[in-house]
């Protein structure tokens, strides 16, 4: 997206060589500028994501998880629809951090996607509770039916029309929650939209020999 954004921009300022008005030409240099920080920003996430290859658990801030998370999908999200995040102030936790961006992007995605008719929201939390960190994804949009609840972990299931989905999206979220040795589960809101409750272990309370 943010390539073709520059083409664009570029195009435009090549047909209007000569003849462009400075005012809009100023504005389109400044939109290449944005999106060239933007592709940089890209480029460096996943730069970071492929080289941790080993699963490797490390005390990390969520909220930093989080922020990343948010700024890799940004450019796939509809202006329409809000991103916010309530984590509890400091919450640390025992995280390969690349591979829980991973689970907050397909999450965020998902979310987004669910989201026909913008506006809408997301929003993600985080609290501690009894020994554990409680995370949730919400969004406002279609729900889950009640015949994917139990199955929407599967491998290649998924609820998208054809050609629009693999089915592997929540079952890798699946096998990395079980590897932080927690649990996630989906729930109805009761109203509009859907959960995904994720549970981690707090610093010091998993089983040592998990």
């Amino acid at each position: 997206n943010p390539l073709n954004n520059i083409s664009t921009s570029c195009q435009i300022l090549i047909e209007e060589q000569g003849e462009c008005d400075p005012a809009f030409a100023a504005r389109m240099l400044s939109n290449i500028q944005q999106e060239v920080l933007r592709a940089r920003d890209i480029v460096k996430g996943l730069l970071e994501f492929s080289r941790a290859k080993d699963f490797s658990l490390k005390p990390v801030a969520l909220a930093a998880v989080v922020a990343n998370a948010f700024r890799l999908v940004s450019s796939q999200v509809p202006s329409g629809i809000t991103l916010t995040q309530d984590i509890a102030p400091g919450l640390v936790l025992d995280l390969d951090a690349a591979r829980m961006q991973e689970v907050l992007i397909n999450l965020l995605l998902n979310a987004a996607q669910a989201i026909t008719e913008p506006p809408g929201a997301i929003t993600v939390t985080a609290w501690e509770e009894a020994g554990m960190a409680t995370i949730t994804v919400k969004d406002s949009g279609e729900g889950i039916p009640d015949e994917a609840l139990g199955k929407i972990f599967d491998p290649f299931y998924t609820t998208k029309e054809v050609g629009k989905g693999t089915g592997l999206g929540l079952s890798i979220v699946f096998g990395i929650i079980e590897k932080h040795q927690g649990s996630i589960v989906a729930e109805k809101t009761g109203g509009q939209g859907a959960r995904f409750v994720i549970r981690l272990p707090l610093p010091g309370s998993a089983p040592e020999n998990a």
